[in-house]
């Protein structure tokens, strides 16, 4: 298989030309086909070591011959895995002796010319640490291709050998233009839709080879002693299996750690093997412990799961979905960058088996599983209503809730709008100083949770936030979307000391290259003796004031209700808690940080000059109330305008705006504050595969 941990298949395809009459034109392409197929990771999948597994000459000579097999099977030894043996050509033989192959050139020509086929099969067979061998020879009489039986019984490996031969007439009989190995390259390529997940050399394709060839009689010889249980001697994966060729490596994975808890030494790679494997030992007494048979049938379930979902996504969204969509969909799942940035693209299959086999959640639950199908029904335009399959596919699961979530989430990006959204989350230390930055990625409302960036002791908060852009960038990337909004959450000291869209990050103003909003942590970090569901209901009440569309803007206080926090705190109780918008023309001359504290409890939107006083305050009111159902957008447009200086297309409406800043408390904040504080979501840990919360 794939897998890191599996072993390597190799191959050897061997096409001796001969001269004169005997010349098989078909020979080059013959050999060349088959070779491809056997060395296409989806279907042979043998190591292509170029000329090392694939010889094709006019008279190659016995030596060169024997020396190709015998770098072949180091090979194979050295990895532990099988070799499969091709020798397409001429055999010459009489009844009762062996096939030699015709290496010298010539037919007729003296048997120590050419290669005795039933020696070099029987030793290649034997050699040490070869996990078995699978032989094609397509000539005259290969039926004399057949090792002696001692020799594969009871020779150098004691019997302890896999070995198949697949041959294409029998040892009286004649070959014709290569038809074995044609017809098989076709059959490794197209499948057999009645065989399992893998193509062996058994009755089903010997029964097919003897269909499709005429005027001769191929045949099969296999023996099996190998100390390999429930593994089997595969020569393909199988095309025409339903949804897909064979089991991913993930999977596989899943089946070998499974059994291996009980066989150490047993190599299933297969559905149809476990199955098997069941069948044998699952009421075996003193077979495994009772926790170790039941993670198998787990694994087993899984593995269902996992099949009829490809199933369910190949039917109901494969000709809608392209490789920028795949990769999308893995990004809204929650899957982790190593698998989502693959090149070229992963396959949908082997995302279904991550999320089924390594991202259950710990209920049990394929949530993860449910988001993959939600995202592939977005991407491929099928989110606001998705197929009746997927919605039996959901209630079958238990999973009908989380995919209407999901969708919904996914569907709520403002028409018109960039879905994707950076948040950052600045954490306070107890001297008051920046030690972390938290990050996540919204997409509509679905959220993911990103790497948490230590700030250097003595500062570091510019590093951390370009650290985390960084990792944004990547999945803005991946989804094939600018990544222009970031919002970032600061305690009040911090958000008052120095505006976030002035600090540097990749030697640039973080203003000049996205809109930011500035966002009040409060929600997050509720101080002593209240609770997170407290502020939340808070973040509901400060919200009425926004939603109400008889308001045109915001509330300035004056001056004189500044003077002093207790005389804020009366003009406030007059006014109802968050049903205003408040605004400032001017900075208190003092105690702006314990007034700044007050405001921000009590208003969904706070707006302040950016230095002591806004400018000429009725330009920048009339401003406000021009662009209120635009902003805070509008103010981070508006400074990104005077950072560019004048120039053509500037709306001179915005001017006023650049003075102020902004702390905005909207529906997308507090739905974030919400998700974050019931931690429904978890993102992916991008430094391993392990398993999610």
């Amino acid at each position: 298989m794939s897998g890191t941990t599996d072993p390597r298949r190799h191959v050897l395809v061997v096409g001796a030309q001969c001269e004169g009459g005997a010349r098989l034109e078909v020979l080059e392409n013959t050999a060349r086909n088959l070779h491809a197929a056997l060395v296409n990771p989806s279907l042979g999948g043998c190591v292509d070591r170029r000329e090392d597994s694939l010889l094709i000459a006019r008279a190659p000579g016995h030596n060169r011959v024997h020396d190709a097999v015998t770098r072949a099977a180091e090979a194979a030894r050295r990895d532990g895995g099988p070799l499969v043996l091709a020798l397409l050509g001429h055999g010459e033989g009489g009844r009762g002796t062996p096939l030699h192959f015709v290496t010298s050139g010539k037919l007729n020509m003296p048997d120590l010319e050419n290669v005795n086929v039933p020696t070099l099969l029987g030793k290649t067979a034997n050699h040490p640490g070869l996990s078995g061998l699978i032989a094609i020879v397509d000539t005259c009489l290969s039926g004399g291709a057949v090792p002696d039986t001692p020799v594969i019984t009871a020779g150098r490996g004691g019997g302890g050998v896999r070995f198949s031969l697949l041959f294409a007439a029998s040892a009286v009989g004649d070959a014709y233009d290569l038809h074995l190995s044609t017809e098989l390259t076709r059959v490794i390529e197209n499948g057999l839709p009645r065989s399992g997940d893998f193509l062996t050399v058994d009755d089903e394709l010997l029964g097919e080879l003897q269909k499709r060839i005429r005027d001769q009689q191929p045949g099969r010889s296999v023996f099996d002693g190998g100390p390999y249980h429930g593994n089997v001697l595969w020569l393909s994966r199988n095309r025409a299996v339903p949804f897909g060729p064979g089991l991913g490596p993930v999977a596989s994975q899943a089946i070998r750690n499974a059994v291996q808890r009980i066989h150490p030494h047993a190599q299933l790679f297969s559905q149809d093997q476990l199955d098997a494997w069941l069948r044998q030992h699952e009421w075996t007494p003193g077979v495994g412990s009772t926790d170790s048979v039941s993670h198998i049938r787990d694994v087993r379930a899984d593995l269902e799961v996992g099949r009829r979902t490809l199933h369910l996504v190949d039917q109901e969204f494969g000709p809608d979905l392209t490789e920028d969509g795949l990769r999308l969909a893995g990004l809204l799942a929650g899957l982790p960058q190593s698998i989502v940035r693959r090149d070229p693209a992963p396959l949908m299959r082997d995302m279904i088996e991550h999320a089924v086999h390594r991202m259950r959640a710990a209920d049990g639950t394929h949530r993860v599983l449910a988001h993959l199908v939600a995202a592939t029904a977005y991407v491929t335009g099928h989110g606001d209503r998705p197929p009746k399959q997927v919605i039996a596919w959901a209630r079958d699961l238990h999973l009908t809730e989380v995919i209407s979530s999901r969708l919904r989430e996914l569907n709520h990006a403002p028409h018109g709008e960039d879905p994707l959204r950076l948040v950052l989350v600045f954490a306070e230390g107890a001297d008051e100083r920046i030690v972390r930055v938290d990050s996540w990625l919204i997409f509509g409302r679905a959220v993911f949770e990103g790497p948490s960036c230590d700030c250097a002791p003595d500062g570091g908060t510019d590093e951390a936030l370009a650290a985390a852009v960084g990792w944004a960038s990547k999945w803005a990337n991946v989804a094939g979307r600018p990544l222009r909004h970031i919002d970032i959450a600061a305690p009040t000291l911090v958000l008052l000391d120095t505006p976030a869209e002035e600090r540097t990050v990749r030697r640039q103003m973080l203003g000049a290259t996205y809109t930011v909003t500035t966002r009040w942590s409060g929600l997050l970090t509720p101080p002593p003796g209240t609770s997170v569901d407290d502020l939340l209901q808070v973040g509901e009440q400060l919200l009425a004031c926004l939603d109400d569309s008889g308001c045109a803007g915001p509330r300035w206080l004056p001056a004189e209700k500044l003077v002093t926090v207790q005389r804020l705190q009366e003009h406030l109780r007059n006014h109802g808690f968050g049903q205003s918008v408040w605004a400032l023309a001017s900075l208190p001359e003092t105690d702006w940080e314990m007034v700044a504290q007050e405001l921000l409890e009590h208003t969904p939107a706070l707006i302040w000059p950016r230095r002591t006083t806004a400018g000429d305050h009725q330009a920048v009111e009339a401003s406000v109330g021009k662009h209120w159902r635009s902003l805070p957008q509008q103010l981070a447009h508006a400074y990104r305008q005077q950072l560019s200086g004048p120039g053509d297309g500037h709306d001179a409406d915005l001017g006023p705006l650049a003075g102020l800043r902004a702390v905005w408390h909207d529906k997308d904040w507090q739905a974030f504050c919400r998700r974050r504080a019931m931690r429904v979501v978890r993102a992916p840990d991008e430094s391993t595969l392990e398993e999610w919360e």
